[in-house]
């Protein structure tokens, strides 16, 4: 089965408890080699004092033996009780055995209680293999069984004392140490991995969160967050992170929807806009074809509103182009543009256009020139949109005002009238395309194509400025261009 497969639960606790393992097993190796090495080093030292002893005490004996001849004959008796006779047998794993220097066995006293005979694996135990010892203890292997020895010399005989100590009881002690080690870890270890994974459970609560806000988020609630956690942890810091990440695919997605419906309204309008001008030539085309419209009056007549609808047609389809055009972005050549000469020529136009609405300018110096960085076209587009959207939104006889003025950071331009004014829902909404206002606010004409205030909004942003209104039902309402001064 593929690894990657697992759950991260899984995975985690498998990890958990094979370090755990592998620490155990190298803990209980380590503990066992101490042990033994430090029951192995009680029996040689034992081993080192039991062949001091006795190899002393083998040793004066031979040498009193040796010089019998030296002492009185009634002295004979002592000397007998002084010889000792350490060869005697005692039930004990600890065996002394005496060997020659050509390595034959001269005498064994003890081991009794080990399976196996020292006697049998010390045949040929020399007396330079005696010596190659160095008088330290060695191990002797025979078959199953272990002995720990010690080879001394004796200088007087010329033999050689082997006293050796079985292991079995280094080697049981050791076995049970294994399997209680054993049986220990394998507790623990499994108390470890239920213990571990009620902890990672709880550790991964968080990822359990994230979750189920993700499935939340896949069914459509897009307000769907992650629960508050301390922001000083890394769940914490994890939490803020994703609902900040969260917020902005919820705003994108707002932002996306409202585009969308921005969007097919504005095709929508558009369509709209067009169809009426289409139908009413093809309608004018229509009754001329059949030849409804008899007289050289009425078809000149008929042929006037044809133009009328076209030359309307053409001024929304010219706007929809320049709004277009704008929307990607087009860099403006900015240039010095005389904003006094350009607001007289606009007023001067919007007064010829719409002799019924009068227009004043206020606070204006002509020998005062004002120069603002920007396209001088298509400021001299926004600012005439501006006056016809006055002239077109109210009724005759409508005080139209224009203000320029030159600030500490900008300059402004204000188109002011006092008709009916905005409410506050439609002055949020004025500068969409195609936006409707309240009847009161109606064209009272067919001039305009529905697009001069988006076509104002969108020249002002690209000349890093904005446009802003002003407005109060039943007082009236102002524009205001705001142009940024450039500090060199």
């Amino acid at each position: 089965m593929n690894i990657n497969q697992w759950s991260l639960r899984v995975r985690l606790t498998i990890g958990i408890v094979v370090l755990t393992a592998l620490g155990f097993t190298a803990t209980f190796f380590g503990a066992s080699n101490a042990l033994k090495g430090y029951l192995v080093d009680q029996i040689d030292n034992e081993l080192m004092n039991v062949a001091g002893s006795t190899a002393m005490r083998l040793d004066r004996g031979a040498a009193l033996a040796n010089d019998e001849d030296d002492f009185p004959r009634k002295r004979h008796n002592e000397r007998e009780e002084a010889i000792p006779t350490p060869l005697q047998r005692i039930p004990t794993t600890l065996s002394l055995t005496l060997l020659s220097a050509d390595g034959v066995v001269q005498g064994a006293l003890g081991g009794d209680l080990t399976t196996y005979e020292i006697t049998d694996y010390l045949v040929g135990f020399d007396k330079s293999k005696a010596a190659a010892t160095n008088g330290k203890p060695f191990t002797i292997k025979a078959k199953d069984e272990r002995f720990r020895a010690v080879a001394i010399d004796l200088p007087t005989t010329g033999n050689t004392l082997i006293v050796a100590q079985s292991l079995e009881a280094v080697n049981k002690t050791s076995h049970q140490l294994n399997r209680l080690f054993v049986l220990t870890g394998l507790l623990v270890l499994l108390l470890l991995a239920l213990l571990s994974r009620w902890v990672i459970r709880i550790g991964m609560r968080p990822l359990e969160n994230v979750e189920r806000t993700a499935e939340q988020i896949a069914a459509g609630d897009l307000s769907a967050r992650l629960p508050d956690a301390k922001p000083s942890t890394e769940v914490g810091r994890l939490v803020s992170s994703l609902n900040t990440m969260l917020a902005r695919i919820e705003e994108s997605f707002a932002a996306r929807t409202q585009s969308e419906g921005k969007l097919r309204r504005f095709v929508a309008d558009a369509s709209h806009e067009l169809r009426t001008p289409l139908t009413a030539i093809r309608g004018f085309a229509e009754l001329h074809r059949q030849g409804a419209v008899t007289g050289e009056a009425e078809t000149k007549e008929l042929m006037a509103r044809i133009e009328r609808e076209s030359i309307r047609m053409s001024a929304l389809v010219e706007d929809l182009l320049t709004l277009a055009r704008m929307d990607q972005g087009p860099k403006v050549d900015f240039k010095p543009v005389n904003l006094t000469e350009l607001v007289s020529d606009a007023v001067a136009s919007a007064r010829a256009a719409g002799p019924n609405h009068p227009i004043t300018l206020i606070n204006f110096d002509s020998e005062n020139e004002i120069y603002a960085l920007g396209d001088q076209n298509r400021i001299h587009q926004v600012v005439a949109n501006l006056l016809a959207n006055a002239r077109v939104h109210t009724p005759e006889n409508t005080q139209i005002t224009v203000e320029l003025k030159e600030l500490a950071k900008e300059i402004t331009i204000s188109v002011s009238d006092n008709g009916p004014g905005l409410s506050d829902a439609d002055r949020e909404r004025i500068f969409e395309r195609f936006y409707r206002v309240d009847p009161s606010r109606q064209r009272n004409s067919q001039e305009g194509s529905g697009l001069g205030l988006s076509i104002v909004d969108a020249v002002m942003s690209s000349h890093g400025g904005r446009v802003s209104v002003e407005s109060k039902l039943g007082e009236g309402t102002t524009f205001t261009l705001h142009f940024p001064l450039i500090s060199e």
